[in-house]
């Protein structure tokens, strides 16, 4: 015989492995992704007819493969701009991990360890170049590409990004479009997935 705690603690159990059991089926789907077998861009769902809107390869079913999602820290204190470009970066098959200010995208590099950082130069508090610095100071991110987003035309800026361990420099603004075709190029034609 339950008692009313009990049967409680039991409910909880249950919805717990129901929970479990919805990730993996979760993640099992995720992991099986369409992939273009010419420049890898990954694509949730391929039809007959369909095309690869990277480099306009056909796509076939076949092209299923196991991935991992290439992973982008966006630290920016711009949250517009981080939901309307997260949206067409998420439709290639890249994994967006949103940041709204130095620190939490400090401690997010450090657990999530991203395939690229897009970091924003101008930010309240800490700014950019200062997240550049203690990011390039954290050994497992010591290889990352850090790219800084900047709406100043400075060259002194530039170069102290590139001295503190910036990858590149890109000016703001950019369309979505035009930031996704940039970060194709830099990370290269398999940056949408990983084999496992």
């Amino acid at each position: 015989v339950l008692d009313w705690a009990g049967s409680r603690r039991g409910e909880a159990d249950r919805r717990r492995a129901t929970k479990r059991r919805s990730a993996t089926k979760g993640a099992a789907r995720m992991s099986e992704m369409p992939s273009c077998p010419y420049c890898g861009a990954t694509h949730p769902v391929v039809l007959a007819g369909d095309v690869c809107p990277m480099c306009g390869t056909p796509l076939t079913p076949e092209h299923t493969v196991r991935i991992r999602p290439t992973t982008i820290l966006w630290i920016d204190d711009d949250r517009l701009l981080l939901s309307v470009c997260a949206d067409p970066f998420e439709r290639y098959g890249y994994r967006i991990l949103p940041a709204s200010d130095g620190p939490t995208g400090i401690d997010l590099a450090r657990q999530e360890r991203p395939d690229l950082i897009l970091l924003d130069v101008v930010m309240f508090g800490m700014d950019g170049l200062e997240v550049c610095q203690r990011l390039r100071a954290e050994p497992v991110l010591a290889d990352t590409p850090i790219v800084l987003l900047t709406v100043l035309d400075d060259a002194g800026v530039r170069d102290r990004g590139r001295d503190l361990g910036a990858t590149a420099v890109w000016s703001k603004p950019f369309g979505p479009e035009q930031l996704l075709e940039k970060v194709s190029k830099l990370l290269g034609p398999k940056s949408h997935s990983a084999s496992l």
